[in-house]
């Protein structure tokens, strides 16, 4: 109860950055615009579309959190309250994992709401389980690109200054989806495009194909489950490590002022 008070408390105050939310909305919005094969996913029964939909909510409104998470960590120090926080019957992770929960559970609100009318819009066209599969793409996609996302800014915003810091973060980020989410497909004529390339827990568990358009000819071999663990286990923990190291750089430089 007490990580959920503090948790809530995190939320109220993340929740009071109206051009968060305007932000994070437009690139909802724009994410299901971004429909390359046709059909929206609330348009059909078919869970490719809603997959599909969420590795976009996955790639574009966290560009939103990498600019605007960049106080994550370093809040306490710039607020004073550094020493209050420390003095606290609580361990320092507990604080830390309830100020990431607060600010996520707020930012992710428009990401999961959208999601899941499109769950929803799915059971007219036949597909049941529309609504428990956008749960399971939220958790296992969305949210931990947000976290990774968040982890960056946090990380920039205890590194530089706060005017760099957007920047860097939100250019980290763009480098990370070029690293990962792209792959080059060859052409017939002998030259090469770039495709987007579908996330391996979308292969493994609702056969979302290797790249994300249907008129692109190349055969490749789906993601194993191997591999769609360890995409998620790896988001998860380089978020940890981003967060934790913010975390150690604001104390030390809270420290020296």
């Amino acid at each position: 109860m007490r990580f959920l008070r503090m948790a809530l408390a995190h939320a109220r105050i993340a929740a009071r950055q109206r051009a968060l939310w305007a932000a994070s909305a437009a690139l909802c919005l724009l994410s299901l615009a971004v429909m390359v094969n046709g059909n929206m996913p609330y348009e059909s029964g078919d869970v490719i579309d809603l997959a599909f939909f969420a590795q976009m909510l996955a790639m574009l409104p966290p560009v939103a959190y990498a600019a605007a998470c960049v106080d994550l960590a370093s809040s306490p120090v710039r607020l004073g309250i550094g020493e209050v926080e420390e003095a606290a019957p609580v361990a320092p992770a507990v604080l830390a994992a309830a100020r990431v929960a607060g600010a996520l559970a707020v930012v992710l609100l428009p990401s999961l709401a959208l999601l899941l009318c499109c769950g929803f819009g799915q059971l007219a066209h036949g597909n049941f389980l529309g609504p428990l599969q956008a749960l399971v793409m939220f958790a296992l996609v969305v949210a931990p690109a947000a976290l990774l996302a968040a982890a960056f800014s946090a990380f920039a915003g205890a590194a530089l200054p706060r005017a760099f810091a957007r920047f860097a973060s939100v250019a980290a980020w763009l480098a990370a989806l070029a690293l990962t989410s792209f792959v080059g497909v060859p052409t017939p004529g002998g030259g090469m495009r770039f495709e987007i390339a579908s996330d391996p827990a979308l292969q493994t568990l609702f056969g979302l194909p290797p790249v994300l358009n249907e008129n692109a000819a190349w055969a490749a071999v789906p993601a194993s489950p191997l591999a769609a663990f360890a995409s998620v286990a790896g988001r998860v923990a380089i978020a940890v490590a981003l967060l934790a190291a913010a975390g150690s750089l604001s104390r030390a430089r809270g420290g020296r002022r």
